[in-house]
């Protein structure tokens, strides 16, 4: 006979499939919301849970979601930096579309990236994402006011 393990991984899945939410899988099982909802989003599921440390590459419903999954990287200062150019070539790409929805979306995903880094003590990192939002926020507030000119 073939002794199977039951991964907890594979655990959250069946409980989710019961019909179990977020986070009662994770007070079933000791463990965090966050990992219930990420295994959840990688298993392919649509997970109505959302936390500062949850996964956003797996909710790509819209166009511009699509466009910006697996962008946030901060595993050092060199990812953090390309994530920044990444969205600065989607920001750019969305802004030449008239699309105000992506831009905006793509400056969301760079204040989670600061505070995700910033939560995980990454300082250097949080502020690769915080200076390039500052920047585009700056930019477009000075845009604003040249067209109201």
């Amino acid at each position: 006979m073939e002794n199977t393990r039951v991964t907890k991984k594979d655990r959250i899945i069946k409980l989710y499939d019961r019909g179990l939410d977020v986070e009662s899988i994770a007070e079933a099982l000791a463990t965090s919301p966050s990992y219930v909802a990420n295994t959840l989003i990688r298993s392919g599921r649509s997970v109505e849970y959302e936390d500062l440390y949850t996964s956003t590459s797996g909710r790509a419903y819209s166009p511009e979601a699509r466009r910006l999954a697996g962008i946030l990287k901060f595993k050092d200062v060199a990812a953090a930096k390309e994530s920044v150019r990444r969205l600065q070539d989607a920001f750019l790409e969305f802004g030449r579309e008239g699309n105000k929805s992506g831009r905006h979306r793509a400056q969301m995903l760079a204040l989670i990236g600061k505070n995700r880094a910033e939560g995980l003590g990454k300082t250097e990192e949080a502020s690769i994402f915080r200076d390039w939002l500052i920047h585009t926020l700056t930019q477009e507030s000075a845009e604003e006011r040249e067209r109201a000119a």
